[in-house]
């Protein structure tokens, strides 16, 4: 990984376990890229939310976007601060205890603040940008004006982050490993299906290699 990192914060610092903690940007970037889901938390009208959407990465930057009308973005976009996490299961690990009982994992979390973005154009560059992140090679139409009228999409600076990572397996206490108990770990893995055709699909279009060959993660993005 890149020896170029973030820079701790009193809120991005692990106390706890702080040998989960890592700060490397190119970590950062990779658990991000390969996320499908994101939750962005923030306070509505003296509530915490927590919003499950598409994140997207480009550079130092992530981006979501849903509904002009959605509560929790209109809160982001008049200032409200933001807390974004994104989680990847790599393993469920059984212990001999059940405190021993976990999960292996890659998270991030960024606390940040959110920037509507307003130029047309760049709201198309997102919209496409979106497409690659979820099908990399898809195409689609040009969005309508309508249609970018009526979505709100938030810029988050990637700058007060963390990543934390557990990756140890069984990590029983001392006295456990002498039990008669089976202990170990089963490695948890995306798998995607054969592509289902939309049934009103035009004639003589074939399903592209993209969708047949699909995987996690996208192609690695410039940095």
């Amino acid at each position: 990984m890149s020896t170029e990192a973030y820079t701790p914060t009193p809120r991005t610092k692990l106390r706890l376990r702080p040998d989960r903690g890592h700060y490397d940007r190119e970590l950062v970037h990779a658990i991000i890229d390969e996320a499908l889901i994101a939750h962005v938390g923030a306070v509505v009208n003296g509530e915490p939310r927590v919003l499950p959407t598409a994140i997207v990465r480009i550079g130092e930057d992530v981006y979501i976007h849903g509904s002009q009308a959605n509560g929790v973005l209109g809160a982001l976009k008049d200032g409200a601060p933001a807390t974004i996490t994104v989680t990847l299961i790599d393993s469920i690990v059984a212990g001999r205890s059940g405190f021993g009982f976990s999960l292996d994992y890659r998270s991030v979390m960024i606390f940040s603040h959110g920037e509507a973005v307003t130029d047309p154009e760049e709201k198309r560059g997102l919209v496409q940008a979106f497409v690659n992140d979820l099908m990399p090679g898809h195409t689609v139409r040009p969005p309508k004006p309508k249609e970018l009228a009526a979505t709100l999409f938030l810029r988050f600076p990637i700058e007060e982050v963390s990543a934390k990572v557990r990756d140890v397996g069984v990590l029983d206490v001392e006295e456990d490993y002498g039990l008669d108990l089976w202990a170990g770990k089963i490695p948890v893995s995306l798998a995607f299906g054969a592509p289902e055709d939309c049934p009103r699909l035009a004639e003589g279009i074939a399903t592209p290699d993209y969708a047949q060959n699909y995987a996690r993660p996208p192609m690695k993005r410039s940095t």
